[in-house]
């Protein structure tokens, strides 16, 4: 194939594309119906997610947004089980305590900003912004 004869194009994806509100089942070709879902992952931990179920088949699917979500939560919990673990030194200033991220984790970092959320008493997500 000749690259160099393709002409350039461009295209306008919609704000809303990747949250579709109708979904067709790619195995009986039927309209799929939106249904409520709740997927388990390690150690008992539950997500619920917003999806479409086929009628016929019951092949259930979601949406790159419910995609997003549970990809998140199972990160999560993988964080959250024992099998994963990397230390590191606490320092203290007088005020706050700190600690280093290993530059592996962190990539295209142009602010150096992270979100917080506590998940317990001694427990925390750190989110990269």
């Amino acid at each position: 194939m000749d690259f160099t004869s393709l002409e350039n194009s461009s295209f306008k994806v919609e704000k809303r594309a990747f949250l579709p509100r109708t979904l067709t089942c790619t195995h009986c070709d039927m309209k799929m119906k939106p249904s409520k879902m709740e997927v388990k992952l390690e150690n008992d931990v539950f997500i619920k997610l917003g999806g479409f179920e086929c009628p016929r088949c019951k092949k259930r699917n979601i949406g790159l947004e419910e995609a997003r979500k549970l990809d998140r939560a199972m990160v999560i919990s993988r964080v959250m089980s024992k099998d994963f673990k990397m230390r590191r030194n606490l320092s203290f200033d007088g005020d706050n305590y700190t600690f280093r991220i290993p530059k592996e984790f962190i990539h295209d970092v142009h602010k150096r900003t992270i979100e917080i959320v506590p998940l317990g008493a001694k427990e925390f997500c750190a989110i990269v912004e």
